[in-house]
């Protein structure tokens, strides 16, 4: 396979690094933008203005037009909300490829709701052409320290391991080491699970317990998502890998963390739209939340940290819930 053009759907902060890791690699990137005003401002300032320091590289062409952006593509990469992948694939992207095979890696984390699907899943089911050619792209690898070449190792995993080395040839390059899994499945669940674990180390940190409380929530809530991987067809050891633990600490251990952010507003008491504001950007753990939730009741699965960030979420619940699943049953009002 001969790539030159690659496509990149989504100028957040992730998606724009991606693109200027690609472009200084020297390949020709259009990155699309459905924000007028983002795209706007892109064009004009020829930076990103939520990353300090970035100038947009040469290689890179800004568009808001999705037909241009993939006209003569070779490669498409995800990098926006999970919510609205099903009906982009759908709507924009069906008409225009009309059946043209374009290998695609998802650098978006969620498992939708009701079907409990996975991004790469999703878009094999919108666009059937491209069975077996979605990889996901996981890992601990926060865009802000990849944009000031902070080293990272991020998983990309597949179910034809031909086109993972193809890819992982593509992606690789100082300074992001990329590493091959078979296990598609597990890597995109561990991407959608850390964020919600990481939505409930926040709310330690809003409660304001400490460090002990968050290393023993980690801990528990990592045979949680070991339970749900497996019960889904993951592999354990995918849980313990870059996707899943690793992914986990950084997410929610690190003060720069949108979803560990958004667990802290709420654990002060904000209600959930409150506490979204605040952030600013988009949490992707919220939209999994209630997913990750139906899978452990749909698999009669224990799981109480789960469980106490659900009600937190989604039904307004004091923070206080979540140290009563971890035991810690005096701590606040019950």
């Amino acid at each position: 396979m001969n790539i030159n053009k690659i496509t990149v759907f989504g100028a957040g902060i992730w998606g724009s690094v991606i693109a200027q890791h690609l472009a200084r690699k020297g390949y020709n990137v259009s990155l699309w933008e459905y924000n007028e005003q983002l795209l706007n401002v892109l064009k004009t300032m020829g930076r990103h203005p939520n990353i300090p320091n970035f100038k947009i590289h040469d290689n890179i062409r800004l568009t808001g037009d999705v037909a241009e952006a993939v006209k003569d593509t070779d490669l498409m990469i995800f990098v926006i909300s999970s919510k609205a992948i099903r009906s982009f694939c759908r709507e924009q992207l069906k008409p225009l490829l009309n059946g043209c095979v374009v290998p695609v890696v998802s650098a978006s984390k969620g498992i939708e709701d009701k079907s409990f699907k996975t991004i790469c899943e999703l878009i094999e089911e919108e666009l059937p052409q491209l069975k077996d050619k979605a990889l996901a792209f996981s890992g601990p690898s926060f865009a802000l320290e990849v944009a000031q070449d902070v080293p990272t190792k991020i998983m990309l995993a597949g179910k034809d391991p031909a086109l993972v080395d193809e890819i992982r040839d593509v992606m690789s390059g100082d300074p992001i080491i990329v590493v091959p899994s078979s296990d598609r499945r597990g890597v995109e669940y561990g991407g959608g699970i850390k964020n919600v674990l990481a939505i409930g180390c926040g709310v330690i940190d809003g409660i304001g317990d400490g460090a002990n409380a968050k290393a023993a929530l980690i801990t528990q809530a990592l045979q949680e998502m070991n339970d749900i991987i497996t019960s889904q067809g993951g592999q354990s050891n995918t849980v313990y890998s870059l996707a899943g633990f690793g992914d986990a600490i950084l997410t929610g251990m690190s003060a720069i963390s949108r979803n560990r952010r958004l667990g802290e507003k709420l654990g002060t008491g904000l209600s959930l739209e409150e506490a979204k504001k605040e952030v600013g950007t988009i949490a992707e753990g919220v939209n999994s939340v209630q997913s990750v939730y139906d899978i452990a009741r749909k698999n009669n699965l224990k799981t109480p940290i789960v469980d106490a960030i659900w009600k937190i979420v989604c039904e307004g619940k004091k923070p206080w819930v979540l140290l009563h699943a971890m035991g810690f049953t005096n701590r606040g009002n019950k």
